[in-house]
């Protein structure tokens, strides 16, 4: 029997034991992280054999633009001697060692830890392999609990909270039902809870009036536990979040009617979440009004938030790049240029996917290139 098999067998069994319901988020849970069986244990998840590709698979930009970040963040934190970087989601630790590289370069001190917060066996053994091959000193831990707090951190992450497991909604008639998973003989399917939420999510009022009577979307709980570790490691420093997903007005209009759920299968996207799991991603947009909220109960302070491609584009380090491959005017340069291209533009990556820098302990401001384009305030 396949692995996709023994996961299939194994949630069928678990909704039979719940009763024929079991929530989303278990069955998201299940399908991505099941010890060795979920899609991120024993997928090749990133790059062009995998399922999708992520900003570091698409040439230095990112990264260039993350470590002029990473540089301002250290210089506002007092130019420490010792520092810890953090990454969480390192997912095959390619970018991770990217950044080291550009930061051993830079008018810094260099990180006198770095830790690398992977859930995923299989990615963190393929981490461990790259990270000895470059004789590079990273500490690989499963979880943000195993991480001690620290005077001075820089946090950051690409792409980790939408591939946080979300509980879903099905709003009818004014009243709030759980959308979880149920069998259709032998297959999953959609099932509303039969009682309606105890535990509304929080939404906006006056996004919810303006609602049609059937509206289904989703939301992460998880955001809350997630910043609250954050806040607990960092004595003082900065967050770095990188990902694709709209303020709460955005997020919840009141014509995205089915919200923002998706599979990915062998780069191509798919509404169908629920066939043969354990084949596919499972990921929803993040609402960064609702992350900024938590990062504000757990003690972050929120400082800009603005899309990649305004970020990419004012990073010094990445402007530098881009005139230095414009006068080569050479096939590979070509090629960089065109990833550029897709990562800053609005068709492409450039408007869907934000930057959201949060701080602790200290009297930090936004960097400087970037103050002009913050939209924090439509959070």
């Amino acid at each position: 029997m396949s692995n996709q098999q023994l996961l299939t067998r194994t949630i069928r069994q678990r909704i039979v034991e719940a009763g024929g319901y079991l929530p989303f988020d278990a069955f998201m849970q299940a399908a991505l992280y099941e010890p060795g069986l979920g899609y991120y244990e024993t997928k090749t998840v990133f790059g062009e054999k995998g399922d999708f590709v992520t900003a570091s698979e698409l040439g230095p930009w990112s990264t260039l633009a993350m470590a002029d970040l990473v540089l301002n963040g250290w210089q506002q934190m007092g130019k420490p001697k010792n520092w810890t970087l953090i990454e969480q989601g390192t997912g095959s630790g390619r970018q991770l060692v990217a950044l080291l590289d550009i930061l051993f370069q830079l008018p810094m001190r260099p990180p006198s830890t770095v830790i690398s917060v992977e859930h995923c066996a299989q990615l963190r053994e393929r981490q461990r392999k790259l990270y000895s091959a470059r004789q590079l000193d990273v500490a690989l831990v499963n979880s943000l609990e195993e991480v001690q707090e620290t005077q001075y951190v820089i946090y950051y992450s690409n792409e980790l909270p939408d591939a946080f497991p979300v509980s879903c909604f099905h709003y009818r008639q004014g009243i709030f039902y759980e959308r979880g998973v149920g069998l259709n003989g032998d297959d999953f399917c959609w099932l509303d809870a039969a009682e309606p939420m105890q535990h509304a999510p929080a939404i906006a009022a006056e996004l919810i009036a303006a609602w049609p009577d059937v509206y289904i979307s989703e939301y992460s709980p998880a955001l809350a536990n997630w910043q609250a570790e954050l806040a607990r490691i960092i004595g003082r420093g900065f967050v770095f979040t990188v990902d694709y997903g709209y303020s709460q007005q955005e997020y919840y209009r009141q014509a995205r009617v089915e919200g923002t759920l998706l599979a990915h299968v062998e780069q191509t996207a798919s509404e169908d979440v629920l066939s043969d799991p354990g084949s596919r991603d499972i990921t929803a947009h993040v609402d960064f009004t609702a992350q900024v909220r938590a990062g504000e109960q757990a003690g972050l302070k929120p400082l800009l938030w603005m899309s990649q491609g305004g970020w990419l584009a004012q990073s010094p380090s990445v402007q530098s790049l881009l005139q230095s491959l414009a006068a080569q005017n050479d096939a590979v340069s070509m090629h960089l240029l065109a990833h550029a291209k897709r990562m800053m533009m609005p068709f492409g990556m450039g408007e869907v996917f934000k930057l959201l820098i949060q701080s602790k302990g200290l009297e930090a401001i936004k960097p400087g290139y970037l103050t002009q384009f913050d939209h924090l305030g439509t959070l």
